[in-house]
């Protein structure tokens, strides 16, 4: 009887872990089930119910900060150029579909939409820069900005994303913008993007 006690509680433990870590996996309704993962509950709805490693609250990210009068601004060339939302959406948009590895132990693989870096650098007035130098609106300390070097800023993948999935981006995924850079870690693609400098070469 003891042996079948035992073995009963080594099972019905391993389903309750897999219950609620499955959530992290499979996403939509099971994320709300992820209890022992800090990060894998949802951070938004239908397209954008995925992993962030900081939500906008917690970053300080208010909507006054992020709505009509947002913009970004580039720097590096000849004079500062200052763009809208609106004007980012009518430049050349690129789909990718990107992995994101967070240091926390989790990752995920999502459709982003927005425009090249490359494009926004030449756009600028640095056609080959050397490295970028991206800062975030964010107020609150901890990966507020990352600087790229001129192989990411060139590569046809890289992006200032404004849609993920479809959708545009939710304030925890980083509305209005933010950078999405093949196999750079979680952490260091930037969200709530401000301004982004570039260094000519």
């Amino acid at each position: 009887m003891d042996c079948m006690q035992s073995r009963v509680r080594r099972v019905g433990g391993a389903l309750f872990v897999a219950v609620i870590t499955a959530g992290q996996t499979i996403g939509g309704v099971t994320r709300h089930a992820a209890l022992l993962l800090p990060r894998g509950r949802s951070r938004g709805f239908g397209p954008t119910d995925f992993q962030v490693n900081k939500t906008a609250f917690a970053a300080g990210i208010t909507q006054e900060m992020t709505g009509d009068r947002w913009r970004l601004t580039l720097t590096g060339g000849p004079s500062p150029l200052v763009l809208d939302r609106t004007a980012l959406t009518a430049m050349a948009q690129h789909t990718v579909r990107l992995p994101i590895a967070c240091v926390e132990g989790w990752s995920t693989t999502e459709t982003w939409t927005g425009v090249r870096l490359r494009d926004l650098a030449q756009l600028a007035g640095v056609p080959q820069p050397r490295s970028a130098f991206v800062s975030s609106l964010q107020p609150l300390p901890g990966f507020t900005r990352v600087t790229l070097q001129a192989n990411q800023v060139m590569h046809p993948d890289s992006l200032l994303a404004l849609r993920v999935n479809g959708a545009d981006l939710s304030p925890d995924h980083g509305y209005p913008a933010r950078i999405i850079v093949p196999a750079l870690p979680g952490v260091h693609n930037t969200k709530w993007v401000a301004t982004i400098g570039f260094r000519a070469g």
